[in-house]
């Protein structure tokens, strides 16, 4: 692994696991992990600043954590706000090959270095260390795995012979004192369960009614559905996909059980909702009502036929449009602008005038751009002409080369914001743009068709053609609205993104 380079900003990043310790003196507290990668980087660079990110209690088997998804999001902006993401070991950002790839090659696109100060032979330079970098993840993945193996052969033994393995017991029972994995009846609580079960199955009493007798027992409504499906009540321990006897005595006999089992709703979990909204709402998100509040969508029951509307979030206003009306108006009023030539060549001229503001702000900045980088490029030259000129000697050879390096670095970041602007610049001439809407347009007509299959292709056009909906207040049973459209937004419309945008956008 190189040294740092002096006088970057360096990311550290600690993480502890569900079961390890926190900010404690213990050898993988974030205390200590980050006083040791201080330690470390202050050593190679004295003038490093830093930015301290982690995760605490959080299990390195997946990316979904607070600190790693900031950390990708830093790196996804241009220019990334640091230059090295630094851990105190490799496994401390991640314990998967799959999760770790990603975050290496964002590293790499980003131009940022890696260090592991435990580790100090990893890097990203060259194929053999970033063959070095796989092996040791890959290492880190199979210890996580073969210890998550042999803790859910250890569960599953202990299901096996009738104790319970996990930790949250039901409503009556408890753990026996000084004997691990052992349940035990609950008496008083258990004469609860009995009577809720009997209430239940024998007096029809629903969950409003019984959280009223015994206050305080149900956390919600869920919580009450899970103590009445529960099978420990009759001695059956459900765990890892497998049915097993257990140990402790059952609490309710198996006719109530079964009877309970009878009359729960759906009788089984993750059941389909015949209840549920159905209506898919072509333009949510995008209306406004005439007194400036967004709406929203709502549905009510008359006569048992549900409607659905577009209903304003305001409790005093009360305005509301049926949903399938405006859905459709806008719908035919999209296809009308489609093929209304005149009108697309009026929103390509409003875009070539907009897009040649930009496009002259981008020339400047890459005119500023090319005297930065020109001067980072003559500097580098200077330094190196010292070196074959015979000004650097043996005495003065650690200052030079610090020098050397430092404008090299300048000049690798100059020329990294040239390439980034020069990307922008338009690359399509703003002559040809008007047939290039028009060939994309040519698919819309099948997309803005009432088939209900096209609905999630319509929903992203839609999207992409339309900024804003104001609803007007109404006069009779006529919907009144007017349509903002930003129709060059979809000169790079894409059908299967939500977010379509043109240019620069």
């Amino acid at each position: 692994m190189k040294p740092p380079v002096s006088g970057k900003k360096y990311l550290l990043y600690a993480r502890v696991s569900p079961k390890g310790s926190t900010w404690s003196a213990e050898e993988t507290s974030i205390a200590v992990q980050f006083e040791d990668m201080w330690s470390f980087i202050l050593r190679h660079d004295s003038k490093a600043e830093f930015v301290e990110v982690f995760d605490e209690f959080k299990s390195g088997k997946n990316l979904n954590r607070g600190g790693v998804q900031r950390i990708l999001s830093d790196l996804d902006r241009r220019p990334c706000p640091w230059h090295c993401l630094v851990v105190w070991n490799l496994d401390r950002l991640s314990r998967s090959i799959v999760d770790a790839v990603p975050i290496f090659s964002k590293l790499h696109d980003a131009n940022c270095e890696f260090i592991s100060i435990r580790q100090e032979y990893l890097s990203m330079t060259g194929a053999m260390a970033r063959f070095n970098l796989h092996q040791t993840i890959s290492l880190a993945q199979l210890e996580r795995e073969m210890t998550s193996e042999r803790v859910s052969a250890k569960m599953r033994w202990i299901a096996e012979q009738g104790k319970v393995p996990f930790g949250c017991l039901p409503l009556g029972y408890m753990r026996a004192p000084g004997l691990k994995n052992t349940v035990v009846i609950d008496s008083e609580k258990a004469e609860l369960v009995r009577s809720i079960f009997t209430l239940y199955a024998e007096k029809k009493l629903s969950f409003t009614e019984i959280s009223e007798r015994f206050p305080g027992v149900f956390r919600n409504r869920q919580n009450f559905y899970k103590i009445l499906r529960n099978p420990l009540y009759v001695g059956e321990l459900h765990y890892a996909g497998g049915v097993y006897r257990a140990e402790c005595p059952p609490i309710i006999d198996r006719d109530l059980f079964d009877s309970v089992q009878a009359m729960l709703p759906g009788g089984r979990y993750n059941v389909s909702r015949p209840c549920a909204q159905k209506y898919d709402y072509l333009l949510s998100g995008l209306i406004r009502c005439h007194c400036g509040r967004v709406m929203t969508a709502y549905s009510v029951n008359k006569s048992g036929r549900k409607y659905f509307y577009y209903k304003c979030t305001d409790p005093g206003c009360k305005n509301a449009v049926n949903a399938s009306s405006l859905d459709s108006a806008v719908i035919e009023k999209l296809k009308g602008f489609v093929e209304d030539h005149d009108f697309l060549r009026r929103c390509v001229a409003e875009y070539e005038k907009e897009n040649s503001v930009r496009q002259d702000d981008l020339s400047k900045k890459i005119e500023s751009a090319e005297k930065t980088a020109a001067a980072a490029a003559e500097k580098e030259n200077q330094i190196a002409e010292m070196f074959l000129s015979g000004i650097v000697n043996q005495e003065n050879a650690s200052f030079w080369n610090a020098k050397l390096s430092a404008a090299r670095a300048d000049k690798k970041e100059a020329d990294r914001v040239l390439a980034d602007f020069r990307s922008c610049m338009q690359t399509v001439p703003e002559n040809d743009l008007f047939p290039v809407l028009l060939k994309e347009c040519s698919s819309w007509a099948d997309i803005l068709s009432d088939d209900p299959d096209n609905f999630a292709l319509k929903r992203n056009l839609v999207l992409s053609l339309i900024d804003e909906i104001e609803c007007l207040e109404r006069k009779g049973n006529k919907i009144r609205y007017r349509l903002r459209v930003v129709m060059t937004k979809c000169k790079k419309w894409c059908a299967h993104k939500d977010s379509n945008l043109g240019p620069n956008d």
